[in-house]
């Protein structure tokens, strides 16, 4: 399935083990938005993602132990989704979990209609942020924006969305060092979210896990990060 327009109503898939309030709620909220809402059961998983935002409805128990799971499944379409995860009866505990694994946000407890509609629009930015060029190049870094891979030593690294956006801004600022601030507002979308800087150290370190030399991306102890150019 080819990605909407930008001008189109964003898409967005909830998956959900049953119908229950919280899931009528959340479609409701997202369909007076002018949100197109697709709900499914995990089932969706027996195939590759498309090219949208899934929010997937979690158990507390369920979700640290799903969150790997469907981060791979994520990785698996010709496009990386955007993943947002709702716990219903989790706390910081659990969305930590999430977001370390690869989520683009989670959420704990019962959001707002405008807390909802406002995460699913920055997912869906990210996920269609134009650029001048379907690729970015710095030092050893190739990064295709279009297919979310990274290029380094010649080997492809499959980003998530939010992985994306961090490298993205990491590789235009050319060694520049970014702040966790800076890198919360240019990647995140704004600091109208409750996103905290935790989110960038786990961004940080999966990105690190994931290139060949992990040294390349470097921290510079109370002032960000920065790439290095050779």
């Amino acid at each position: 399935m080819a990605p909407d327009p930008p001008t189109a109503h964003p898409h967005v898939v909830l998956v959900t083990a049953r119908v229950s309030q919280l899931a009528t709620t959340l479609s409701d909220a997202m369909t007076r938005e002018a949100m197109r809402v697709e709900v499914t059961t995990a089932d969706v998983l027996r195939e590759p993602p498309s090219p949208t935002v899934y929010m997937f409805l979690l158990d507390a128990a369920l979700a640290i132990p799903f969150a790997d799971p469907i981060v791979t499944w994520a990785g698996t379409g010709q496009q990386v989704p955007g993943l947002i995860g709702v716990i219903e009866d989790g706390g910081g505990h659990e969305r930590e979990a999430l977001l370390a694994a690869g989520f683009d946000d989670a959420i704990s407890g019962h959001p707002s209609p405008r807390e909802l509609v406002a995460r699913v629009r920055a997912v869906q930015r990210r996920l269609r942020a134009p650029a001048a060029a379907d690729r970015l190049r710095y030092g050893p870094f190739t990064l295709d924006l279009r297919e979310h891979v990274l290029w380094m030593d010649a080997q492809p690294i499959t980003l998530t969305s939010i992985e994306l956006a961090v490298m993205r801004e990491l590789m235009k600022a050319r060694g520049r060092p970014l702040s966790r601030v800076e890198l919360l507002d240019v990647a995140w979308g704004g600091g109208d979210l409750e996103t905290t800087e935790r989110a960038v150290d786990n961004v940080i370190l999966r990105l690190r896990r994931k290139l060949p030399r992990p040294d390349a991306l470097e921290t510079l102890r109370g002032v960000g990060f920065r790439l290095a150019s050779e």
